[in-house]
């Protein structure tokens, strides 16, 4: 069995760029309170047009390219967004024509901000298989359709922004250039911590949806922030020095971490507890704030655009989302 190595990156952002002044205008908040808590000053906005699998075309045409293929060569595309464009069929079906993708098996995940590192895991096990030759993973996010401007909600609203990340994986017989490993874990008894109720059928709801449910704001995701702040350090932390130890590695053989960014608070105390340099981080929340799923992909097309590793280094991509689900992985580009 051979292995397998990420051949291609790339990632769309919106052009509307919306301020935490933008947001005092629709919600009760500040800028010193959204900066002093999370840190985030900018957040991209998709126009209103605009779906989630229009956003991703435009990262997996990015990616395809960087990776000097067309869609043509793709066997298999792999998509994660908590933002479909409809309830049902998963979005990954909306995205397959607009790639030009007939015919080639596709589907949707749902492990929420973790999907970049569980799409790795299923890429590289599909590739290094021999069963696909090329498998594209997208993570795409209209997050602003989906903000909640009540007091309620304004807490997590003024996280979130929009984008689109996408990589190509392919076969590698060089292992200076490869994805070397992959843990993954999920935990479902934090689920209710971070969760969108409605539409749905539990607890005895005879109706996916109602007005009622629009109402009392259910059909909004709703987080316990304590609850996942300190889960989402504690997981975070946990994972990236089981990835360590399980490869005989340290801190010093990584070039570059990227990590999911959920809020720069959040980042900063997770380099404080592992002991890791925070000069390590690549780090965007700042002016693109939590993109959700597509955080990672686009961090690490960033990253890699900017020059900040080169062919051959290894970085470690590192994420929890709700669930909880969370993982890391080792990959040398």
């Amino acid at each position: 069995m051979g292995g397998s190595r990420i051949l291609g990156t790339g990632h769309y952002l919106p052009d509307r760029v919306v301020t935490n002044f933008d947001l005092m205008k629709v919600m009760e908040t500040s800028n010193e309170f959204i900066v002093e808590r999370t840190g985030i000053e900018t957040r991209r906005y998709a126009d209103p047009e605009m779906g989630t699998s229009d956003l991703a075309v435009r990262a997996c045409r990015a990616a395809l390219d960087d990776a000097g293929l067309a869609a043509d060569d793709v066997d298999l595309l792999v998509m994660n967004t908590l933002t479909p464009d409809h309830f049902n069929p998963g979005c990954a079906f909306f995205l397959q024509p607009k790639l030009g993708l007939a015919g080639i098996p596709v589907f949707d995940t749902k492990q929420n901000c973790a999907a970049l590192i569980y799409g790795l895991s299923l890429a590289d096990h599909y590739v290094s298989a021999g069963t696909y030759r090329h498998v594209l993973v997208v993570c795409a996010e209209t997050n602003s359709k989906f903000v909640d401007t009540s007091n309620e909600g304004r807490n997590l609203s003024a996280l979130v922004g929009d984008g689109a990340g996408a990589v190509v994986v392919g076969p590698s017989d060089d292992d200076a250039r490869r994805i070397e490993s992959v843990i993954l874990h999920a935990d479902g008894s934090g689920a209710k911590h971070l969760c969108t109720v409605a539409p749905g059928w539990a607890g005895g709801r005879t109706r996916h949806l109602t007005h009622d449910d629009v109402e009392a704001g259910r059909i909004y995701e709703r987080m316990d922030g304590r609850f996942v702040f300190e889960n989402g350090v504690e997981k975070m932390t946990g994972v990236m020095l089981e990835l360590l130890e399980a490869n005989s590695l340290t801190i010093d053989d990584v070039h570059l971490i990227i990590p999911h960014q959920p809020n720069l608070r959040m980042l900063e105390e997770i380099a404080k507890r592992s002991g890791f340099p925070q000069e390590k981080f690549f780090i965007n929340v700042v002016e693109h704030g939590n993109i959700a799923s597509a955080t990672t992909p686009i961090a690490l097309d960033q990253a890699r655009k900017q020059g900040r590793f080169g062919d051959g280094d290894r970085i470690l991509l590192v994420a929890f989302g709700a669930g909880f689900s969370w993982g890391a992985a080792l990959v040398r580009m």
